[in-house]
């Protein structure tokens, strides 16, 4: 009985401590179950597939920016691949990215996976994000020959939110009026690639859940009446990078539909893209389903084979 006593003081107090440090790291506009979730869930994905090593590539009013870089035992290319994570440029993390990057590490090929603002955690909006993830481009870019990549063989990547971060670097002028030029590839895992929605009329559904509804009104503020000049798909032109789009059928968050028309928009102008669809999977599917996640990667290294990989 003594022992059991000791265990449970010993435990509750684990889990006092825990909770009151969660309490007290939470940023103001983080709910406390998300934070919760980053620091726990999204914590221990950090040790399930560490990365090589980590760069601060921006500090920003005392926040400092960070890219996590998998180096393979036995290189196969000097071309890299740089993805960003997803979570409606409000949250996420880069460690989610870590199994995939590990995977295509294994298979010989530099992977980046970079952290940039994010609204419940910093206050920022949505072109703080795109800031960050041209600094981080940059970044890897001049820091080439320290990395051992070539710096004009940079893939660019993400998913959903992170796909129109990846997508911004290649088709959206920044403040100077100029792009990124030498990517070599594009790749998007179900991407926000069309954002026009947020101001061109667009009402959400009346059966729409209540918390759901509350979500997609916060992150419409986040693009401050932008959303038309931020989309990626008012910025289609000619010889912009060969890309490759994995999305689920049954994807609720970023409607197929949407997709379709992005990808026929870009044929028209001629550029190379190919769009592979799952069916009966959603949002994120290659992340929670095991078989799907093999399909996705398998398909992913042929793109990245045929491109500029020489693999």
């Amino acid at each position: 009985m003594k022992k059991f006593m000791t265990f449970l003081i010993i435990f509750t107090s684990i889990i006092f401590i825990s909770f009151s440090y969660l309490f007290l790291t939470k940023p103001t506009n983080m709910p406390f179950i998300g934070h919760f979730f980053d620091k726990v869930f999204y914590g221990s994905l950090y040790y399930l597939s560490k990365p090589d090593s980590s760069y601060i590539y921006k500090k920003h009013e005392g926040l400092d920016l960070k890219v996590h870089v998998f180096v393979p035992d036995n290189p196969k290319t000097d071309s890299s691949l740089l993805l960003f994570h997803g979570g409606g440029w409000a949250f996420g993390s880069s460690y989610s990215l870590f199994k995939i990057c590990k995977d295509l590490s294994d298979n010989g090929i530099t992977c980046f996976s970079a952290e940039y603002r994010l609204s419940l955690k910093h206050s920022s909006k949505v072109q703080d994000s795109m800031s960050d993830a041209r600094d981080v481009y940059n970044w890897i870019s001049e820091n080439s020959e320290k990395l051992n990549i070539n710096k004009e063989k940079i893939v660019v990547g993400g998913g959903s939110s992170g796909g129109h971060l990846a997508a911004s670097l290649a088709m959206i002028p920044d403040d100077s009026g100029s792009t990124v030029d030498n990517i070599s590839a594009l790749v998007f895992f179900n991407p926000a690639i069309n954002t026009t929605f947020f101001d061109n009329g667009y009402e959400l559904p009346e059966n729409i859940g209540e918390r759901r509804k509350k979500f997609w009104l916060y992150l419409k503020r986040l693009f401050d009446g932008k959303s038309v000049e931020l989309s990626p798909s008012n910025w289609i032109k000619e010889d912009l990078p060969p890309s490759i789009i994995f999305h689920g059928k049954n994807d609720r968050t970023i409607p197929l539909p949407i997709i379709e028309e992005f990808t026929k928009h870009m044929k028209e102008k001629g550029n190379e893209i190919k769009l592979l669809t799952w069916e009966g999977k959603g949002h994120q599917f290659y992340r929670w389903d095991k078989e799907s996640y093999s399909e996705v990667i398998n398909e992913l290294l042929s793109f990245l084979k045929e491109q500029t990989f020489n693999f």
